[in-house]
């Protein structure tokens, strides 16, 4: 997962895995800004990027200046479930990166203290049955990104097995599971941005579906929805959206469409005797299908862990 980046003049930070955040701070009338913090720094083009990537607390200190922070804050993905499991929803993606289509407002900074929060992946959901386990929110100050929906679990009968197969809410929702069993609920996708933020954060996943054979939904990314499952494919993951907030070539993210710096790709779906999702572009794991374990996001991305068959659920 990856939480965020900040960007001063002359710096520029971030964090994630899971999630991550990293921000850029422009400087004002008042001069150039300095700050310090972060587990990784970077001079860039005349700017100091700040890059937090261990899950947990921590803090972004402005020494002197003032002016705006352009920022980059990923959530944790969710992890996806096992048995024919909807893949895990990538966590929520917001930035104010100059430029970028997804941006946000203005984020001003003065010399002080901000919070950072570095959000976890979703953990391995057991027993394997189960739904994926939701990633953390990740902030920076009054910025907050929400953790990924985890995958639906498959709703298999009879009891002590779950009935409840869709996927889980969150910045990006999870996909929804293959369920088997004539009585089990409907395999709908989590929604996404949740809770609701302008632009979005995220998108919603896929549903799963029992075609005879069982095939679970993808979970969504920050770009796009994931994709439904049929007949013949369980459904891939969305894809995650790229930020160049640490530069180009970027040092963060991971390759994608159009180079790489990409974030916050949904998990892929898995099935039984149907072929899985592949991840979306942006850490998404790919599904897997009968008999083999899912694979889990990729590190500091936010990327939601792929569905699998028993017994493999995966990390966010």
């Amino acid at each position: 997962m990856f939480n965020w980046n900040i960007k001063e003049s002359p710096i520029l930070s971030l964090l994630g895995m899971g999630g991550g955040i990293g921000s850029k701070l422009i400087g004002g009338a008042s001069g150039p800004i300095s700050a310090t913090g972060g587990d990784t720094t970077l001079d860039i083009t005349g700017y100091k990027v700040h890059i937090f990537t261990t899950v947990g607390p921590a803090t972004f200190q402005v020494d002197s200046g003032a002016g705006d922070v352009e920022y980059l804050v990923v959530a944790g993905g969710g992890s996806g479930s096992a048995q024919y499991g909807g893949g895990g929803g990538a966590g929520g993606l917001r930035t104010n990166l100059s430029g970028h289509p997804r941006a946000g407002n203005p984020f001003p900074v003065t010399p002080g203290t901000y919070s950072v929060v570095v959000g976890g992946g979703g953990a391995y959901a057991t027993p394997p049955a189960e739904p994926g386990i939701p990633g953390s929110d990740s902030t920076f100050g009054t910025i907050t990104a929400s953790g990924g929906g985890g995958g639906g679990g498959p709703g298999q009968e009879p009891a002590p097995w779950p009935t409840t197969t869709n996927g889980g809410p969150g910045g990006s929702g999870g996909g929804g599971a293959g369920r088997t069993g004539t009585h089990a609920p409907n395999l709908t996708g989590g929604s996404g941005n949740t809770p609701p933020f302008s632009p979005p954060q995220g998108n919603d996943g896929g549903d799963g579906v029992q075609p005879g054979n069982r095939a679970g939904g993808g979970g969504g990314g920050a770009g796009a929805a994931g994709q439904d499952g049929n007949d013949n494919d369980a459904g891939d993951g969305g894809v995650g959206v790229q930020v160049l907030i640490a530069g180009n070539p970027s040092p963060i993210g991971t390759p994608g469409p159009s180079g790489d710096g990409w974030f916050a790709g949904g998990g892929g779906g898995g099935g039984f005797n149907v072929n899985a999702g592949s991840g979306g572009a942006g850490g998404g794991g790919n599904g897997r299908s009968s008999p083999t374990a899912g694979v889990p996001g990729t590190t500091n991305t936010g990327g939601g862990g792929g569905g699998g068959f028993h017994p493999g659920a995966t990390t966010g």
